[in-house]
């Protein structure tokens, strides 16, 4: 009975850091992750989750990657975004900061001599 008791002490907590996230955004990411990420598909422009993007293959100016997610857990930015045009997906980037930005497993194409990579 106690824990049901601080369960719902705490769900208002809970509740208010869930919603305190904000939409992923370019200037969300430290520079030089940032920096990373443009890297990949150079050259490229990313649209915030909460801007217009075109998710075609007809260039019209706009942004053809949009940003849907992005998580800073222990120093790890997991970046996931789409990537418009034939055949419209989603990629995931996996950047450990330490001891600088660099892709890590867990990323849609983690670069290597025997890989090619579409970013």
């Amino acid at each position: 009975m106690k824990c049901i008791a601080l369960l719902i002490a705490l769900a208002p907590l809970l509740n208010g850091c869930a919603e305190s996230q904000s939409p992923a955004s370019m200037s969300a990411l430290p520079e030089s992750v940032r920096n990373e990420l443009l890297a990949l598909c150079a050259p490229c422009e990313f649209a915030d989750e909460d801007e217009p993007w075109n998710s075609t293959d007809l260039i019209d100016g706009r942004p053809q990657r949009h940003l849907e997610k992005m998580v800073l857990d222990l120093g790890v930015w997991t970046i996931q975004y789409e990537h418009g045009g034939r055949g419209r997906h989603t990629h995931v980037a996996v950047f450990d900061i330490k001891p600088y930005p660099h892709l890590v497993a867990g990323s849609s194409c983690v670069p290597a001599p025997e890989v090619v990579c579409e970013w």
